[in-house]
């Protein structure tokens, strides 16, 4: 699949408008770790998107570019809030790349994820 990065970008609003202006990069991405938040959780995370994030941090291993210049990503989201950000963090603890994509209340999981990894709070 593809998608539209954008570098050090706030907060989702300010993401989804850049994005809607087709500012960044468009690149093949998947999804290697689902981080399910809850929603008192994920709104304060969409909107500190260059904050330091522990789950960031905790699966570095898991973000990379491999040799076809496919982003292996984090896929942040919140079935209630019907949203999810893609994270590739280039080896720092923030959110430094990011995609915003709606998941139209369908379940998520079955229809972006390639990997059998998952983790929950």
């Amino acid at each position: 699949m593809k998608t539209r990065f954008i570098c050090n970008v706030s907060n989702a609003r300010l993401l989804r408008n850049r994005i809607d202006k087709c500012e960044g990069f468009e690149a093949e991405y998947v999804v290697e770790r689902v981080v399910y938040l809850s929603k008192r959780e994920f709104i304060p995370f969409r909107e500190r998107l260059l904050d330091d994030e522990p789950n960031i941090a905790k699966y570095q291993e898991d973000m990379f570019i491999d040799e076809n210049g496919v982003f292996h990503v984090l896929m942040y989201c919140c079935i209630q809030c019907d949203v999810m950000i893609l994270v590739y963090s280039d080896g720092e603890n923030y959110a430094k790349y990011c995609s915003i994509k709606f998941n139209g209340g369908v379940k998520v999981e079955p229809r972006f994820t390639t990997s059998q990894r998952y983790s929950r709070k």
